[in-house]
């Protein structure tokens, strides 16, 4: 699976990484919701890059959150975004 920066596996990936660790990630209607692709979670599941977390193993009460090569992903190509915008990082 490739993911380009302005994919929308990366939003999602983007949107998951975003929220605080101790409340991190979505349902997956939420996601579909919001983003209109569940072929994509599916295939960043398959990827090793989300993965389900719930009270039980699965739905209900799932929700889909990122791996460490989720995140170790989403900060590269975030990283390589704003060295193309010219910006620096902090």
């Amino acid at each position: 699976m490739t993911i380009e920066r302005d994919s929308i596996a990366f939003r999602i990936l983007e949107r998951l990484c975003a929220m605080p660790r101790p409340v991190r990630g979505m349902t997956g209607t939420k996601l579909e919701a919001e983003f209109g692709s569940p072929d994509t979670v599916d295939e960043l599941a398959a990827a090793g890059l989300v993965t389900r977390r719930g009270w039980h193993d699965g739905p209900p009460g799932a929700v889909w959150i990122p791996t460490a090569a989720g995140e170790k992903l989403y900060r590269k190509l975030s990283e390589q975004g704003q060295r193309r915008a010219g910006s620096t990082p902090f």
